[in-house]
């Protein structure tokens, strides 16, 4: 699914990002995410998860789980949900680097919206990195309001 240039950029900028996944009984399994790269004409989402800190959502992801990622700005709650098939590759240089920046950014917003930056120091960490792949089929609109729940047009 091609993303259109506006939703990929807010995919990728410093918002909260938290993966859904399930294990072979449906059980739920949640993570976040410390950071997002997007090829928009694939329809792909990558991102940083530490393998640390979220094992289930990795192992799901690792055993064919389907996901579903929301991307929340926290400022207005602006926020959408990808959906689609999930996979697990190895980290790379460029993976850790978005990461980084990725966690200072989010820091400063959090900062920024009165958040003591001590209080979301436990959430961020790539910590045993791996970057968690999407292949998008879905994006809904996830923002509180009329649209909420509507799927977003494709280009």
């Amino acid at each position: 699914m091609k993303l259109d240039a506006e939703l990929a950029a807010f995919l990728a900028s410093p918002v909260m990002i938290i993966v859904g996944t399930c294990d072979a009984a449906n059980r739920p399994a949640i993570g976040r995410a410390v950071g997002a790269t997007v090829d928009a004409d694939a329809g792909i989402v990558d991102l940083v998860v530490s393998a640390w800190q979220w094992p289930a959502t990795v192992a799901n992801l690792r055993n064919g789980s389907r996901v579903a990622v929301t991307f929340a700005r926290p400022s207005d709650y602006v926020s959408y949900q990808a959906k689609g098939v999930g996979s697990v590759r190895p980290v790379q240089a460029a993976d850790l680097d978005c990461a980084r920046r990725y966690m200072a950014a989010i820091r400063d917003v959090l900062a920024g919206l009165g958040l003591d930056r001590r209080l979301a120091a436990p959430w961020l960490s790539a910590r045993e990195a791996a970057v968690v792949r999407v292949e998008v089929d879905a994006v809904y609109v996830q923002t509180p309001g009329a649209r909420a729940g509507q799927r977003v047009a494709t280009p």
